[in-house]
Parts: C-alpha cells; structure tokens; sequence
C-alpha cells in the first residue's frame, strides 16, 4: 500500500501561547502542512504500519535538515500516515 507522510507544524510569533479548542496550534501560531516522505522514497519503512512505527524517524530527519523548518520557533503538532498519494489542502 502507498502511504505518504505529512506532518503539522506550528511556528510560534508570541511569547506565551493559548491553545485554541479543536486546533493543533495555538491562536497565536501560524499553521502549516507539509509532505515529509512518501512509499517512493523511503520503500524500507513506508507501509502503512511501519508509517506508524518509522514515521517519527523521518519527520526528525526532514525537519533537521530543512533550513526553513529548522529552528526552534517551528514545532511539530502532528504527524500523519495516509494512505495513497496526499496533497495538503489548497495546494492540489
């Protein structure tokens, strides 16, 4: 089964944060939605249950070595495993 990884990411812009009800960021940090990996790229890992298992992995990776996601004002909210081929919204 082709599974593709996105992950949730938050980028604080104030100081002390409040959680917003049903949200994985905050009300004063700006969402984002990106493409980690795919069963294309990483055939080792990526079924749907090794996802689960290797997808923290690569997500720690990608965000490492992403110059623009790599300081510490990014966090991770969530990571996902979709099965087939994902495209976050608005951007299909």
């Amino acid at each position: 089964m082709f599974v593709t990884v996105a992950v949730i990411l938050c980028r604080v812009v104030v100081a002390v944060p409040t959680l917003a009800p049903d949200t994985d960021c905050t009300a004063e940090e700006a969402r984002v939605e990106e493409i980690v990996t795919n069963s294309d790229l990483d055939p080792e890992h990526l079924d749907f249950f090794g996802c689960q298992i290797h997808g923290q992995i690569s997500v720690a990776k990608w965000k490492s070595e992403n110059p623009f996601y790599h300081s510490d004002r990014w966090r991770i909210a969530r990571i996902k495993c979709v099965p087939g081929h994902y495209e976050p919204a608005g951007r299909a």
